[in-house]
């Protein structure tokens, strides 16, 4: 048996970027920018880091897809200032939890620059990472990352306003005892099911062109019945327990009890074994200190496969 522990955990961006969506002028936008702006202190990522990485740091996955890893940058007149830039700060957090991982496949996301004012500028770089735990069994020979053909445009009530949310895979090519395997990670749209669909395949493609075992993680933003991966897939909660819900915190991450209420995050193989599975960072002792929070708005999904 060769036993391989993987897991998907979408960090969220920090701010409910939907705010911006409905907006009906340049002044009511900058005033939603400016929410959104105040959702990411709020939100305390360097927080969420520590716990997120002490939930890593418990589970130990070799492989982690992670979604919505972002860089916040406010630029205004007295230059550019990163608010805040999840890898390293994640990176980081895991090295003083005493389990380092290396990134790989970083394949850029959603992102642009909006007025917080007229002398600021606040914008977003969003990206899917996979880690790689430095001390498992798993060594990386090959990565590859692409970007949807297939993308969403959010038509806003400003003439000519649209913003677009790009997407995409990162693909890494490992040996494991020796053997070659495939993981890839993803985040497809969530609102339009055509393009998301799209983009589904799209990423199935990514896993294409090898005889060998592959997992395929991510955020894929729709319930079970919906998902549509083609046979010859298994959906590792297959093995779990429960719901399996993994979405639905608030925004803000301070709901007292939690909201997790859809299940959209999975854990995908073909050509292996599912053994176990099962959802982590949604019990109350998961959240943050000192301030209460949720790790993230997802809850992650953690799989031991044998491949």
């Amino acid at each position: 048996m060769t036993r391989v522990r993987v897991a998907t955990y979408n960090l969220y961006l920090g701010a409910d970027l939907a705010l911006l969506f409905g907006v009906a002028d340049l002044d009511e936008l900058a005033a939603q920018v400016a929410v959104v702006r105040a959702q990411l202190d709020a939100t305390r990522f360097t927080e969420r880091a520590v716990a997120v990485a002490a939930l890593l740091a418990r589970e130990r996955p070799d492989l982690v897809g992670l979604q919505e890893v972002s860089r916040w940058v406010s630029t205004g007149p007295d230059g550019e200032h990163v608010l805040v830039d999840f890898l390293p700060t994640l990176l980081d957090a895991l090295e003083t939890a005493g389990c380092g991982y290396d990134a790989h496949a970083r394949s850029a996301a959603f992102g642009g620059a909006l007025p917080v004012s007229g002398t600021e500028w606040v914008s977003l770089a969003g990206a899917n990472v996979t880690l790689v735990r430095r001390d498992g069994p798993v060594r990386v020979s090959a990565e590859a990352t692409g970007t949807f053909a297939a993308d969403y445009r959010v038509v806003t009530g400003i003439d000519r306003v649209t913003f677009p949310i790009e997407r995409g895979w990162g693909r890494v090519d490992v040996r494991v005892d020796g053997r070659p395997r495939r993981f890839v990670n993803t985040h497809t749209e969530a609102w339009d099911r055509p393009v998301r669909d799209a983009q589904r395949d799209e990423a199935v493609a990514a896993t294409d062109g090898v005889d060998v075992p592959v997992v395929l993680v991510g955020d894929l933003n729709a319930a079970p019945d919906a998902v549509g991966m083609p046979e010859g897939w298994t959906d590792a909660w297959s093995r779990g327990t429960g719901d399996g819900f993994t979405n639905g915190q608030a925004a803000d991450l301070a709901n007292e009890t939690s909201s997790l209420h859809e299940r959209i995050d999975y854990v995908w193989v073909r050509g292996a074994d599912v053994l176990s599975a099962w959802v982590v960072g949604d019990r109350p002792e998961d959240r943050t200190s000192p301030h209460g929070l949720w790790p993230s708005d997802h809850a992650a999904v953690v799989a031991d496969l044998d491949l």
